[in-house]
């Protein structure tokens, strides 16, 4: 807490010295929900997996499919999905944070105005913390992107976060050996992301607040939770580096020694992900056994990894910093260079299932046109390969004020096969446009149609090529 109130009170500075750059969050307050009903075809793959556990079947083999599946629809979001109701549960939260200490402290001056802010934020991040832990949630996303992974390859999980009353340990069981030991096999490369995905999942719900702010000036005052959970990611990654690393692979190790189905999918994540981004064609099994247990061992500790593992996840964690650079981190949510031109940015490193991403997302609004620019590189053990990613939103004919589009545009090297060790690259794209048509002043539906190669992008579980398909609504609460 200590840190945020210096990070904000840091704000007020700038503020003092750029005030006419700096544009205050518009208040009253604002706040939109929007839910994709219809993810496709992640909702088939997700029913799949669902009638694969209900004949107690695996992935390695699936049966027969029957559409009852699709009744588990609430419990298996794809990652656009989690990221949804993550950003309505929390926006929720944000706009009554907003709305109560607009009527407790008017922000009639700069003073007060920034006064307003500090309390909104501060009070802000108790309701995060309690919401945190709920189905669909912060934590919920963070698992949910894990098990979006393996839901994609038909490898049943389930989130622990739907018994209440765990805390903040969530794990995600129910995984069999068999399934983690095809996918290991099959998709070496989603195993891999698998790990990482988590993590994914934090940076998207960030990035998701960062594009209201700045597009849709929602004010959400998510200064301490990005900070808390930013610093959470970067020690994360970097735990397994640490001293006392052994000692809690051993005390997981304890637990669950003869139910294979209570455990956790795979321990704490980044040994994981670093031992299988170095082993891809290393079988799962060779893990070894759980210790005085049954079924296969599946944490990895430190005294696993090679000198190269551990250089790489050092390498790793320190990139993870990037994603404290950003005026969004200190509350600043739109920045004007000049009258009716508009600035934010943020960087970005993410891990990936063939190394990590570094870069940016720079927000532009150039006389109310709106543009999300993304530069970046993506990092393996010998490439360093160029990503470019740029959104468009709101584009419109005159004739038509109810209807408009977000088009998607995406273009990368990548290394071949998603390998670390790969001294190859591959083009890829993706392209997708995001209607949307107003029903009314404030309720509208919107859509999304997808393509992309195969490759890894952001938020997106499918490291194959494939064409998606989106169907849901946004509302304009107030």
């Amino acid at each position: 807490m200590n840190r945020l109130t210096l990070m904000l009170l840091f704000c007020t500075a700038i503020q003092a010295a750029f005030g006419q750059r700096i544009l205050k969050d518009t208040l009253p307050p604002s706040l939109e929900l929007e839910l994709h009903l219809i993810d496709l075809p992640f909702m088939t793959d997700a029913a799949k997996t669902e009638t694969i556990r209900r004949q107690d079947g695996s992935a390695v083999f699936p049966g027969r499919f029957n559409g009852k599946g699709y009744g588990a629809f609430y419990r298996n979001p794809g990652m656009t999905q989690a990221t949804d109701m993550a950003h309505n549960l929390h926006g929720s939260l944000y706009y009554a944070h907003n709305a109560l200490w607009k009527r407790l402290k008017k922000p009639r001056t700069t003073a007060g105005y920034v006064l307003n802010r500090l309390l909104a934020n501060a009070t802000a991040l108790g309701t995060d913390y309690l919401a945190i832990k709920l189905p669909y949630g912060y934590a919920f996303q963070h698992e949910e992107f894990h098990r979006a992974v393996m839901t994609a390859r038909h490898v049943y999980s389930y989130d622990a976060v739907w018994d209440f009353g765990k805390g903040l340990d969530i794990a995600v069981t129910r995984v069999k050996d068999a399934d983690l030991v095809y996918l290991k096999k099959r998709f070496p490369a989603d195993q891999v992301r698998l790990a990482a995905a988590g993590v994914e999942g934090e940076y998207a719900y960030f990035r998701r607040m960062q594009q209201d702010n700045f597009f849709r000036k929602s004010g959400y005052p998510f200064v301490g939770l990005s900070l808390l959970g930013t610093f959470h990611a970067i020690n994360y990654v970097k735990l397994p580096l640490s001293g006392r690393f052994n000692r809690i692979t051993d005390s997981i190790l304890a637990q669950d020694k003869n139910d294979i189905l209570a455990r956790d999918f795979t321990g704490y994540d980044f040994s994981a992900w670093v031992y299988d981004l170095f082993t891809p064609e290393e079988p799962y099994e060779t893990r070894g056994s759980w210790p005085d247990g049954v079924g296969i061992r599946r944490p990895v500790s430190a005294s696993q990894l090679s000198p190269g593992m551990k250089h790489f996840l050092k390498e790793t964690g320190r990139m993870q910093y990037l994603n404290l650079v950003s005026p969004f981190m200190i509350g600043i949510n739109r920045i004007q260079l000049r009258p009716g031109v508009l600035f934010n940015f943020a960087l970005r490193s993410v891990p990936t299932s063939f190394g990590y991403y570094a870069g940016g997302d720079f927000f532009l609004d150039l006389y109310n046109r709106q543009f999300l620019v993304s530069l970046g590189v993506n990092r393996n053990d010998a490439l360093t390969l160029p990503a470019l990613e740029m959104r468009a939103y709101g584009l419109q004919k005159r004739a038509s004020k109810r209807f408009h589009t977000d088009v998607h545009l995406a273009a990368w090297l990548q290394p071949k096969d998603q390998l670390f060790f790969s001294r190859q690259s591959v083009l890829g794209m993706g392209l997708s446009v995001q209607p949307y048509y107003a029903l009314t002043r404030r309720f509208g539906l919107m859509g999304s149609l997808s393509y992309k190669t195969r490759g890894w992008m952001f938020e997106n579980p499918y490291l194959d090529q494939k064409f998606t398909g989106n169907l849901g609504f946004r509302w304009k609460v107030w």
